[in-house]
């Protein structure tokens, strides 16, 4: 294995709550630095906020998703329940009185695979814990952080994975990872990717019993592993597909690139390669300063820059715009609007899905169609606090007479907001994804002659209508993926056919990832608007 072999952790990726408090809490307690202020790539209306020390090295980075208004997750079986962080020894009384004087929840010091380690929680209620070790002084850390140099964390020093049966996910760790076991002491199973040091352990605590985790604030998104480049992912790439499992192709991450499989126990894992690292667009003395935005998102930066909420009190790189609400029918929704740069231009549609809210997208009318105006609603209804455009009986079973409603009442609101605002209620284009698209596709069946087109991306059958409509001269492009496990195949397929019997000229697209909209789908969307209805 050793010419495929895992170097150690890289980092860690978290959704927490409110940003602000985030960075106020990993800043000004624990001594990390914010060494990248970027966005989710996958969702550029959500900040991703990457801390670590010094220059953020591989091995050092805890990251964040702000999920603003979301639910708090629930740990359990197949998730990363425990983040631990290394700390010079001697350094656990200094480290209490630390947390008693900020007010954080934290255990008593204790011992665990022959190390003293001291649990906390975070403002999010997310658990970590800080674990002395005598190599950690050899580590650097962010001398600036407000932290003693003696007592400041020193980067990533495991994780715990939370696993229903663990015999599946040890063999994937020793027979094709290449990780060694290293100790056990009950039902916790300490492993190495590499030599045993701070940064490279894995322990898998089995939790039989245990009801399954749910994503949400407070929980761990993913944990990424270190490859020293791509050739070296290509081949533990090949190793994890040969035991049958699904892995992602390689995707750019910008200062990493990284693939994703999801271990037999539930958890999502990346493989993420060293380089090229978080100077890439900035200089060390200035990480972290500003937003840092690859190359695809430029054009789309003073959209995000709105999208986004402010991380300081004086943050002068972001101007939240304020929502508004037009009424509809029986209904009314908040909403953001965008006006058109050039006045002939049409107004984009903007639909979310479930859980985001009338900023998530906004980001898509400035990638899309740069010269249209953006109209962007929230959905009305609420399920478990998170906004939807209709109801639902059950994952992937609508409710059909709400359904109905709301999509007369969207229509409704297209006509009223074009009346409101004055713009051509007859170019308006829909751009939606998961619910957002399926209450586009809804209103596409119900209301012929509402939309002049839709981007639907992982859409599925909305309803199947007694009678099709005539859609003759509506253009729809429709973006899925082959492994999405909400929106399958066969849903997509039958959605494609229906539409091209109604008469419209669509387009269907696949990609090789689940339920997403990815930045290549947004350009291949993009040209195929550009061809539809110009640039």
């Amino acid at each position: 294995m050793s010419d495929v072999a895992l170097l150690g952790l890289h980092h860690v990726t978290a959704i927490c709550g409110h940003p602000r408090r985030t960075r106020e809490f990993y800043e000004q307690v624990l001594g990390l630095r914010l060494v990248k202020r970027t966005v989710n790539f996958d969702d550029p209306g959500t900040w991703h906020l990457y801390f670590g020390t010094e220059s953020g090295a591989p091995g050092t980075v805890i990251t964040f998703f702000p999920w603003m208004g979301a639910p708090h997750g629930r740990v359990g079986a197949g998730q990363c329940a425990l983040i631990a962080l290394s700390v010079p020894p001697e350094s656990m009384g200094w480290w209490i009185e630390r947390f008693l004087t900020h007010g954080v929840t934290h255990g008593l010091p204790a011992t665990r695979h022959g190390e003293r380690v001291l649990e906390f929680r975070d403002p999010d209620g997310m658990l970590l814990e800080l674990v002395s070790t005598p190599e950690a002084p050899e580590r650097p850390a962010w001398k600036s952080g407000g932290v003693p140099n003696d007592m400041a964390i020193r980067g990533l020093h495991a994780v715990t994975l939370w696993i229903e049966s663990a015999r599946d996910t040890n063999s994937l760790l020793t027979d094709t990872l290449g990780f060694l076991s290293v100790s056990q002491e009950g039902n916790h199973h300490r492993f190495t990717c590499n030599t045993p040091r701070a940064g490279t352990y894995l322990d898998v605590r089995t939790v039989g019993g245990f009801v399954r985790g749910v994503e949400g604030v407070g929980t761990v998104h993913h944990v990424a592993w270190r490859v020293a480049d791509g050739t070296v992912q290509d081949a533990l790439r090949k190793r994890i597909a040969d035991t049958g499992m699904s892995i992602t192709g390689q995707l750019d991450r910008r200062y990493f690139k990284s693939m994703y499989f999801r271990e037999p126990g539930g958890v999502l894992l990346e493989l993420a390669t060293d380089g090229p690292g978080f100077l890439l667009d900035e200089p060390a003395e200035l990480l972290g300063r500003a937003l840092a935005l690859p190359p695809w998102l430029e054009p789309a930066r003073p959209a995000i820059k709105r999208s986004l909420a402010p991380l300081d009190e004086t943050d002068e790189l972001l101007t939240p715009a304020s929502s508004a609400t037009v009424p509809a029918g029986p209904s009314s929704y908040v909403h953001r609007y965008v006006p058109a740069e050039v006045p002939s231009a049409g107004t984009l549609l903007v639909l979310h899905g479930t859980g985001g809210d009338e900023n998530d997208l906004l980001p898509l009318g400035p990638m899309l169609a740069p010269q249209w105006g953006v109209l962007s609603p929230r959905g009305p209804v609420l399920e478990h606090g998170m906004p939807r455009f209709f109801r639902r009986l059950a994952e992937g079973v609508f409710d059909h007479e709400d359904l109905v409603t709301r999509t007369d009442d969207l229509a409704g609101f297209v006509g009223d907001a074009a009346r409101s605002y004055g713009f051509d209620a007859g170019r308006v284009v829909a751009a939606g994804f998961s619910n957002g698209a399926n209450i586009a596709a809804s209103v596409l069946l119900q209301r012929p002659g509402t939309l002049r087109g839709a981007m639907l991306f992982a859409p599925m059958v909305p309803f199947e209508p007694a009678i099709l409509p005539d859609l003759r001269g509506t253009f729809v492009f429709i973006g899925a993926g082959r492994r999405d496990q909400i929106a399958p195949e066969t849903q997509v397929e039958r959605l494609a056919a229906m539409l091209r019997q109604s008469g419209a000229d669509v387009t269907l697209e696949w990609h090789d990832g689940g339920h997403e909209l990815n930045a290549p789908l947004a350009r291949s969307a993009k040209s195929w608007f550009d061809v539809r209805f110009g640039r």
